[in-house]
């Protein structure tokens, strides 16, 4: 984010801080520090974060320092549903809890980890009111990622994280200056506050016997060491994948199942080589007809498509990962003619051609599933798919406007190589369906 966006945000806080009766302690510094009682713990809380913001070691010190003259109890009253307000205006920002903890989790401390988790589940405790009418992949992400209530409902968390109160307050506000700080993204899934009016949640999702049997040939695929048992298990999971596909753009073009429309999510994509590995990524999409937006700053791609095929997607995406990386491992440390190391151009280019080679490798099984369904069913499945592909497009456009494409380079012939043998001989347990020409 730059300068000038990050002014205008802390702008919007100090307005709205004044607004509920905060005073602004921006204005006038150095008065605020004294020992007043007509300044909160609340004031100099956000003092304290503005101050981190900044840069201002001192004056964080010093907020910190007056914080815990105050009784903590009272403090903590204080502070912890500025954590909460906080959390629910990031919310507002386009950002999913997975988002938050993935970030926080990459460039935040063990205790804003801890932390972080402890603020969304207690700012999720006012969903309960709310019944059905929560989306329950907002919940599936809370879960997955521990945020529950774990601790002692008599005592604020926050005085329960197991460090010394001023190491908890420095949390908090790295915390808090750390939400102000991140930038606003597409939304892609209503937020708890559009709730109350009953969220159209789409559950179209890949059926559970379908993906059940799937996963279940995956992991045996997976787990085999004899190659043509491998292609075998993998070969019928292709299909299975494939032949829901096509079967559910049938359905759609035959009127006999609602409109729907494409959806985006949010997959992590971390270091090492995480152009690379965004690049897999992109490959796998590309050939099921779907668009993927890396933002490489904040570590995940965002993937458009209809919701059955993300599932499929990540599903291979991610078993082509671990293949790909079991095969580095066993590759080991490189070094040249010169003794010198390479071992990180080499697994690099690996995974650059790897992805490459697995794409072409898709759109080539998808242009022969499709042609023998077409011939099989007397129907024509290029136009259809192309037309589910055009939506999915347009979607990524109107949320990223000004998205535009990346190719890394591999520098590492042996790497390159080796990368787009493996590409060969990889396991495809997933099928994809797109129009070859798209």
């Amino acid at each position: 984010m730059g300068m000038n966006n990050r002014q205008r945000r802390a702008a919007k806080v100090r307005k709205r801080d004044r607004a509920r009766g905060t005073r602004n302690p921006q204005q006038g510094r150095n008065s605020w520090t004294g020992e007043s009682l007509s300044f909160t713990p609340r004031d100099r809380f956000v003092a304290g974060v503005y101050a981190q913001l900044d840069g201002d070691v001192t004056t964080v010190e010093r907020a910190v320092e007056l914080l815990t003259s105050a009784s903590a109890s009272e403090v903590a009253a204080e502070i912890t549903p500025l954590l909460e307000d906080q959390v629910a205006e990031v919310w507002d920002r386009g950002w999913q809890p997975a988002d938050v903890l993935r970030l926080v989790d990459r460039d935040l401390g063990k205790l804003e980890r801890v932390l972080v988790r402890r603020v969304l589940a207690a700012q999720a405790k006012g969903y309960e009111q709310l019944g059905r009418r929560v989306a329950p992949e907002w919940l599936a992400q809370l879960e997955r990622s521990g945020a529950t209530h774990s601790w002692d409902q008599s005592v604020s968390y926050l005085r329960q994280l197991g460090v010394e109160w001023s190491d908890a307050l420095h949390a908090a506000i790295r915390l808090t200056a750390f939400w102000l700080h991140a930038p606003a993204l597409p939304r892609l899934m209503d937020p708890p506050s559009a709730w109350r009016d009953g969220p159209v949640v789409d559950k179209r999702t890949l059926p559970t016997d379908v993906l059940a049997k799937v996963r279940a040939l995956l992991a045996k695929a997976e787990s085999t060491m004899f190659e043509a048992e491998a292609e075998a298990l993998t070969a019928k999971a292709q299909e299975l994948m494939a032949r829901h596909r096509i079967d559910r753009a049938l359905l759609d073009a035959g009127g006999h199942q609602p409109d729907e429309q494409p959806i985006g999510r949010r997959i992590g994509v971390e270091n090492p080589y995480a152009d690379a590995k965004a690049v897999l990524l992109g490959e796998v999409a590309h050939a099921n007809g779907c668009k993927a937006v890396w933002s490489k700053h904040l570590g995940f791609t965002t993937l458009f498509g209809y919701r059955d095929e993300l599932d499929g997607i990540e599903e291979l995406f991610t078993s082509l990962l671990v293949q790909a990386t079991c095969a580095l491992q066993r590759a080991g440390s490189k070094v040249d003619g010169a003794g010198r190391r390479r071992t990180t151009r080499y697994r690099r280019s690996f995974l650059i051609a790897f992805a490459m080679r697995i794409g072409e490798r898709l759109r080539d099984a998808v242009y022969t599933t499709v042609e023998d369904v077409s011939i099989s069913t007397g129907t024509e499945l290029v136009p259809l798919l192309r037309a589910r592909s055009d939506a999915t497009d347009a979607a990524a456009r109107e949320a990223f406007p000004e998205m535009s494409s990346f190719a890394p380079s591999a520098s590492d012939g042996e790497g390159w190589y080796a990368g787009r043998l493996f590409g060969d001989l990889a396991d495809l347990p997933i099928a994809s369906q797109l129009d070859r020409s798209a």
